[in-house]
């Protein structure tokens, strides 16, 4: 009798255990967040650079020896033996719309637009090639784009998402210093090293090509998340300007302790449709945020995330100070507009998705595209 009752009352605490294994197994890494990102303020500091100089800028101001005097450097010396050329260097997944503005941003200001896609994303699912598919669209570009389609594959065993985004970023740099030939010898070179969503202002570029700064500098742009409506601070560092030498190479590192404060924008997850959300959310190198929780896929939610500004993936905002974790935590929409890129602006029709208010999301992903991530997604 004694034993029934034994047999009769463990099979509950067993069926507990199990359900609550399987909880953590499909949850290990929304549980390591919470834990690690709740914390950090207490035994983590901010990473990237710690000497961030001032930027002076008013609309009609000159590039000259005062201006660069204010920012500490001295005025650059350019002439037909000692010229300068600038480079911006891009790698693309889907981001069309941003890369128009950045383009447009930067073209008074930019000789060449070296541009890197693939037809796989970085966790080896297969994509568009969205350049490439739509290159009529940057038609009034031609002449500066040098563009090269880099072919994916499925991730081999042991590879990471990691090592494929370091491949492409090698691949770069070997794309840079095969076209420095196009330059006469005594030209000099200035490489923007930024992924296409850290836009940086064409004053800011205008600053470095007439300032002496040194061999690199990062940028401190406006960090936004969905659009232009939520700001959450200025946390971005890792796009960089460096005079291209011998041993430079095409970077998202820290390579070196200044950067210019205010200098762009980074529009982190800024879609126009909830497809590009699913792709990015499936295809970049942090894919693993998923964890097998699929729901997250789910068009409504996303729709809903994007006009509450929360965080797609149901995670705690990485901050470095509880101040500025609970702000993250319930952000605020922006009503302004003022400081935007002009090309966002002047063109409202086509970037409403961008502006204050309009958080509203076109097209859901189609079900086969649906159901071949899931089966991605759930293999071991």
């Amino acid at each position: 009798m004694v034993r029934a009752r034994f047999r009769i009352a463990i099979i509950p605490v067993i069926l507990l255990f199990l359900g609550l294994l399987h909880l953590l197994v499909q949850n290990h890494y929304l549980i390591r967040n919470t834990i690690s990102y709740a914390t950090r303020p207490i035994w983590d500091t901010a990473d990237g650079p710690r000497n961030v100089i001032p930027h002076y800028y008013t609309e009609g101001m000159v590039l000259d020896t005062a201006t660069c005097a204010l920012h500490g450097w001295n005025e650059r010396e350019t002439n037909e033996r000692n010229a300068l050329k600038v480079i911006d260097a891009i790698l693309i997944s889907s981001e069309l719309d941003l890369l128009e503005i950045r383009l447009n941003e930067l073209d008074s200001v930019v000789d060449r637009f070296f541009i890197v896609e693939s037809n796989a994303s970085f966790t080896g699912l297969p994509k568009e090639t969205h350049f490439r598919n739509n290159r009529q669209r940057f038609e009034r570009f031609k002449n500066k784009i040098e563009y090269h389609m880099l072919p994916g594959y499925p991730l081999e065993a042991g590879q990471t998402p990691w090592v494929i985004e370091a491949q492409t970023r090698d691949y770069m740099t070997r794309l840079i210093k095969g076209h420095l030939t196009e330059f006469p010898p005594h030209v000099r070179t200035l490489v923007i090293m930024s992924d296409v969503d850290e836009i940086p202002s064409e004053h800011t570029i205008s600053l470095l090509k007439a300032c002496d700064f040194g061999r690199s500098i990062h940028l401190q742009l406006r960090n936004y998340l969905y659009s232009f409506e939520w700001f959450i601070g200025f946390g971005s560092w890792r796009s960089s300007v460096h005079m291209w030498t011998k041993g430079s190479y095409y970077r998202h590192s820290k390579s070196g302790d200044y950067m210019l404060a205010d200098s762009g924008w980074h529009c982190s997850y800024c879609f126009k449709t909830i497809k590009e959300y699913q792709a990015k959310m499936t295809g970049f190198s942090h894919s693993d945020r998923i964890g097998g929780r699929l729901n997250l896929l789910e068009p409504d939610r996303i729709q809903n995330i994007i006009c509450k500004g929360k965080d797609i993936f149901g995670m705690l905002p990485e901050a470095y100070s509880y101040a500025d974790l609970l702000a993250q935590m319930s952000p605020e929409p922006s009503t302004s507009g003022i400081g935007l890129p002009l090309y966002a602006i002047t063109n409202q029709d086509k970037f409403r998705f961008l502006l204050p208010g309009g958080c509203r999301r076109e097209e859901v992903l189609d079900m086969d595209v649906r159901e071949k991530q899931a089966e991605v997604l759930a293999a071991p």
